[in-house]
């Protein structure tokens, strides 16, 4: 599929509208957010690199510890608190109730440190004129409020034998694992719904790039909307 045209030249005054990508586990959310990132001047933020940050950060991670101090990684060479995320993840995956409590606490130390992050670097990237658009790649984009920051959130789509497949691939998980994972997070009908546009994920990432992209470049004609 050809690239849609584009010019890349953004002009001094243009604010860089803040798209959300939300899915299911498997979607290829991120792959997705590469490839555009990769063909266009679109900043892009990782909700996950910045759950990792939160855990790394010495503060939090000993808050993490207190209440969970079977994550405690075992190490020698260093002073610092080290959470162990696999089994931080044993703990808070799971639809029983004792998994759901723990994962509320969990949300409710590591998120309010995420959204700040988001919208420092929101901030710092909204008026660059050198960037097109923001995508904003965060699985619990609805859950934990951050579509607030966003000016459109689209849902990638994809169905669930693919995204078994990938997450059997790309991270050695069995479908137990995907199911405890997915069902942490809002049923997909209801992101779906949330969602303000949905593009289909299931073929090459330069279709389902080349509509996202379009998409981008729609909103680019709303971009006075995001400097609010």
């Amino acid at each position: 599929m050809p690239l849609p045209s584009q010019d890349n030249s953004v002009a001094k005054d243009y604010c860089a509208p803040v798209v959300g990508l939300v899915g299911g586990i498997g979607s290829g959310k991120s792959a997705l957010a590469g490839w555009i990132s990769q063909n266009a001047p679109v900043e892009v933020i990782d909700g996950d690199q910045l759950g990792h940050q939160a855990l790394q950060d010495p503060t939090l991670a000993r808050t993490v510890l207190d209440r969970f101090p079977q994550a405690s990684q075992d190490t020698n060479q260093t002073d610092q608190p080290t959470v162990d995320r696999k089994a931080l993840a044993q703990v808070v995956f799971g639809n029983d109730h004792k998994s759901q409590a723990a994962r509320n606490d969990l949300e409710a130390i590591v998120h309010p440190f995420i959204h700040r992050r988001l919208k420092d670097l929101i901030d710092e990237h909204h008026t660059r004129d050198d960037c097109e658009a923001i995508l904003v790649d965060a699985a619990v984009m609805f859950e934990a409020g951050w579509n607030q920051l966003c000016n459109h959130v689209v849902f990638v789509d994809a169905p669930q034998a693919l995204r078994l497949e990938r997450v059997g691939t790309t991270r050695n998980w069995n479908q137990a694992d995907y199911l405890a994972r997915q069902s942490s997070q809002w049923p997909l009908e209801k992101k779906q719904d949330s969602a303000d546009s949905s593009v289909n994920n299931s073929g090459s990432l330069e279709e389902s790039g080349g509509r996202l992209l379009t998409l981008i470049h729609s909103l680019r004609g709303k971009a006075s909307a995001s400097c609010s």
